[in-house]
């Protein structure tokens, strides 16, 4: 049995491999296809030294390269004393590279740490804000390396193709790295880099020209500081100059080539120029001769020539002309004025204005040279010029209106056309009419608010300030600061003027009135004769109770140069008052020992008051000497009581005196007229009706002015007044018996005498009388 099971076993050799090992056999493959993979397609780690890791941040900061994200900082360490420091410490960062960035990984290639900055002078790395911190970098052309020492500072070198010349200037000024470079106010290039020269006197500064612009830098260019505000001052004048806003805030650099160097050779890498302090120092304006026909003040190397408020020029030369008529003025004007020196350009002098934007400047400067500048058909280098600014021109876009006024104020050249308090137009200039009796005012307005002007608009003035002053206070107004200063120019029209007027047209005339009130009221004109105008002014108001119903337009001497003429306006709520019987006079301060009245007219001036009267229309009037005083109708038609005493004599009593019982004051006198035989003085009193019942049929009235005086050896000195104010302007005062004695009331127009002096009993009465309200009693 054991045989035959051994002759059947058969033993045989396996001829593959064992699928024991397929498993290991493939794990090795992977790795091996892995490794292969990194090697290619793998991070590549590289190490950046940084002074500072300020700014880093493990597993997040990139490294960027065109925009595009080519790496991250994985880690960093300390390095203490790093010698690629010169000894200091900085911070070792490991960087994974993208495979596809191994060409930037070169020796040569340059890495610094890109993060926001904000200076005066601009904002660099803005992207930053919004993406965090990164790592820039400028590739070398070397090598391959894996090691690199970061700048604390971005390069300097502009990237591109261009040309690069060195200025040298003994100082900086507000320059920096990436500073504009102008030409004709256009920009070229930029500010480089800059350091101080071998020694140490003074600044160098590379510029880079970029290459479409480097064929305008010629051997003979100039160049010139146009960084921020020149300032320069001295007795004779103060000079401001600036380039551009972008100058103003970063700084920056001018040249130009004069034409008389246009054809020297073109500059080249590494050419040296000077840098001036401006253009005029540079010596490259271009040369332009003024000729005027009187002398005029300007100074050389002070006065400046401005267009549209803008110094595009500086007188450098100033001397009589050939034949002694006149002056001839040469400027340099600035390059960028080229193309429009034209037989269409003009020069005049300008005087110095007061304005808000410069303070006392324009006045420590003097006159300027300002300068229309247009384009035309020839360039020219000699012009004639105007001493004064021309009253008008006819060229500037707009509505071009002439407005007539007797004077203008302190209306000046260049002031502002308000339109609701928006300025919508310009004071272009003023000139005095054919026959010198008035001045004309010539306007524009911005072509899109001429709409707003019609046939039916009013102007008026809004220059200085208008106040009204009184002891109670002062009231100031003014539209705008400008206008305060410069003066102003405001207009509008009545309601519906617009849709039922026709528009204004370029031309047309306009009478410019000297306040709001006076161009908005349509009111009636009338003339009034006085016989003296001291204290009124042109301007001055009419007013009636206290309220302004008018002014005085014009002033003037009559014909028989006795008496002054008035004319004055109405405004159209006090038409009705020009009707006969209408009386007007003059208010003015009063200080008498009776009286003080009118003391607001000290500081506010004097002015016109009125009493209207009922009659017919009437426009010419005369003015009276003194306020009215109202007869014995007019003050018979007044609520209360009014009586006439009968008196040999006036005495001391005038209209206002006060009427007294028992030393208060009811009443006062309103006036006197002689008896019909003139033997004796009516004295008309007016009692307040509060104060009527007070009179009865027995009343006695006697004459309280002055002081009773009384002496005698037993009784001594006895002084008796009514009151101080009866002691100086003098007096009445009454009594009423008592009980049935004193009769009954009366009624106005009755007659009493008026004794001279009060008997002792009549002081001893003392009766009760129930006073009214201050409503007329039942009759």
């Amino acid at each position: 049995m054991a045989d035959e099971f051994a002759r059947e076993g058969v033993l045989r050799r396996s001829r593959g491999l064992p699928l024991v090992w397929l498993l290991p056999l493939t794990a090795a493959l992977i790795a091996v296809w892995l490794v292969y993979r990194d090697f290619t397609q793998g991070d590549i780690r590289v190490t950046i030294l940084f002074p500072s890791g300020e700014g880093l941040v493990k597993g997040k900061t990139p490294v960027k390269y065109s925009g595009v994200d080519i790496g991250v900082v994985r880690d960093f360490r300390l390095v203490p004393n790093a010698r690629e420091l010169e000894g200091a410490d900085g911070v070792l960062a490991e960087v994974d590279f993208n495979r596809s960035a191994e060409y930037l990984l070169v020796d040569g290639s340059r890495f610094w740490l890109v993060k926001p900055e904000f200076s005066i002078t601009g904002v660099s790395g803005l992207e930053a804000l919004v993406s965090g911190n990164y790592i820039a970098v400028e590739p070398g052309s070397g090598a391959r390396q894996r090691e690199f020492v970061a700048l604390a500072e971005p390069p300097a070198h502009v990237r591109g193709e261009g040309l690069r010349v060195v200025v040298k200037a003994p100082r900086l000024g507000s320059l920096n790295r990436g500073s504009p470079v102008y030409y004709r106010q256009l920009q070229v290039g930029q500010v480089e880099n800059y350091r101080l020269s071998e020694d140490d006197a003074r600044v160098e500064i590379d510029l880079f020209i970029r290459r479409q612009y480097a064929h305008l830098v010629h051997r003979g260019s100039r160049f010139w500081n146009s960084s921020g505000l020149s300032i320069e001052g001295d007795i004779s004048g103060v000079t401001v100059n600036m380039e551009s806003l972008a100058a103003l805030v970063a700084g920056g650099v001018s040249f130009f080539t004069p034409e008389n160097q246009r054809q020297s050779p073109l500059a080249v890498d590494g050419s040296e120029f000077e840098l001036y302090k401006s253009f005029a120092d540079a010596d490259a304006g271009i040369p332009v001769t003024l000729n005027f026909d009187r002398g005029v003040n300007v100074t050389a190397g002070s006065t400046q020539v401005f267009y549209q408020g803008i110094q595009v020029g500086q007188v450098s030369d100033a001397k009589a002309s050939r034949n002694m008529d006149g002056m001839e003025v040469t400027v340099l004007m600035d390059p960028i004025t080229d193309e429009l020196l034209s037989e269409n350009t003009r020069f005049w002098i300008a005087p110095p204005t007061l304005d808000i934007t410069s303070g006392l400047g324009d006045l420590l400067k003097g006159n300027r040279i300002e300068v229309d500048l247009r384009r035309g058909q020839r360039s020219r280098r000699t012009f004639d010029a105007l001493a004064s600014a021309p009253p008008r021109d006819p060229r500037a876009p707009g509505l071009h209106l002439r407005l007539t006024a007797r004077t203008t104020g302190s209306l000046q050249r260049g002031a502002s056309v308000y339109y609701r308090r928006i300025p919508v137009g310009t004071v272009q200039g003023m000139k005095l009419s054919g026959d010198g009796e008035r001045v004309e005012v010539f306007v524009v307005i911005e072509p899109r608010y001429a709409y707003l002007v019609n046939k039916r608009t009013r102007f008026w003035n809004i220059s200085g300030l208008r106040a009204s002053a009184s002891f109670g206070g002062v009231e100031v107004e003014a539209d705008s600061l400008m206008s305060l200063v410069r003066g102003g120019v405001a207009f509008g029209s009545p309601p519906g003027a617009r849709e039922s007027a026709g528009p204004a047209h370029s031309g047309d005339t306009f009478h410019l009135y000297s306040s709001r009130e006076a161009a908005l009221e349509e009111g009636v004109t009338i003339q009034i004769a006085l016989s003296d105008a001291s204290g009124l002014k042109e301007g001055s108001p009419i007013r009636y109770k206290g309220v302004q119903v008018g002014e005085i337009t014009r002033l003037r001497l009559g014909r028989e140069l006795e008496s002054v003429r008035a004319t004055a306006k109405l405004y159209h709520r006090a038409e009705h008052f020009a009707r006969t019987g209408t009386c007007f006079w003059v208010v003015s301060p009063q200080i008498d020992i009776d009286k003080v009245e009118n003391l607001d007219t000290l500081i506010s001036g004097r002015y016109l008051a009125l009493e209207p009267g009922g009659g017919e229309v009437q426009v010419e009037f005369t003015a009276l000497a003194e306020p009215p005083t109202p007869g014995l109708a007019d003050t018979m038609m007044r609520p209360g009581l009014t009586v006439i005493l009968n008196a040999p004599r006036r005495g001391s009593l005038a209209p206002g005196s006060p009427v007294y019982y028992r030393q208060v004051q009811v009443g006062e006198v309103t006036g006197f007229a002689l008896g019909e035989l003139a033997d004796r003085v009516y004295i008309y009193v007016y009692i307040e009706p509060r104060y009527r019942t007070l009179v009865r049929e027995h009343t006695v009235f006697w004459n309280a002015s002055g002081v009773d005086v009384n002496f005698g050896l037993t009784s001594g000195l006895n002084v008796h007044t009514e009151s101080a104010r009866a002691l100086l302007a003098g007096g009445v005062a009454f009594a009423t018996p008592e009980g049935a004695k004193m009769g009954r009331e009366v009624e106005s127009g009755s007659h009493y005498p008026l004794y001279p002096e009060a008997k002792p009993e009549w002081l001893r009465w003392s009766p009760k009388i129930e006073l009214y309200g201050s409503t007329e009693p039942a009759k």
